[in-house]
């Protein structure tokens, strides 16, 4: 039976102590950020770094909450910033990891410690375009297969790829110019 710590077993700043000895050369830096620690690692220690934190019994990251992405597309070299979100009820801990890769690059998948991962990383996938190494399954999870482009970065275009403005507020997809809405909607209900 889990039986959670009333507080914190560690500080924030022991949290990035305990990561850094498990990352080795590979960490990168950490900080606190309003009160959570956020470490940054190279994508070469995520392999054996994932189930290190889950094991570490000062630590014991046992639940993987988040796994998303920030799209830095003028960052050349390191365009992409994939960001875990970890939780221990055993500890009352949290941590942030974080790791940088250029575009077109993969970084290793947390499905062999994390089962959560297995829907967390289709998702950064599928809206990020980022590859996740060692995913049993890593396709698609909200947009359809076929769809062009990866809506969350930066460079796509708001409006999507070939999607009429406003046409999701009637049933004239297709048939609208976006550069004349209204003339079209009036002329359409015959006004």
């Amino acid at each position: 039976m889990l039986v959670p710590a009333a507080s914190p077993t560690l500080t924030p700043e022991a949290i990035l102590e305990r990561i850094r000895d498990h990352a080795g050369a590979a960490y990168l830096g950490g900080r606190v950020d309003h009160g959570d620690p956020v470490a940054e690692v190279s994508p070469a220690a995520l392999p054996d770094l994932f189930p290190a934190l889950c094991d570490d019994r000062d630590l014991r990251l046992e639940q993987l909450v988040d796994v998303t992405a920030v799209h830095w597309p003028l960052d050349a070299g390191r365009e992409f910033q994939v960001v875990w979100q970890f939780r221990s009820l055993t500890n009352n801990l949290f941590a942030r990891v974080t790791a940088r890769l250029a575009d077109g690059a993969s970084v290793a998948s947390a499905t062999a410690t994390y089962a959560s991962a297995l829907y967390l990383e289709r998702e950064v996938f599928d809206l990020f375009g980022i590859g996740f190494t060692g995913h049993p399954n890593l396709k698609r999870i909200l947009l359809p297969e076929g769809y062009e482009g990866h809506p969350l970065r930066k460079e796509y275009p708001v409006e999507g790829p070939t999607f009429p403005e406003d046409a999701h507020r009637n049933d004239l997809v297709g048939q609208l110019d976006p550069d004349d809405f209204w003339a079209d909607v009036d002329k359409a209900n015959g006004a």
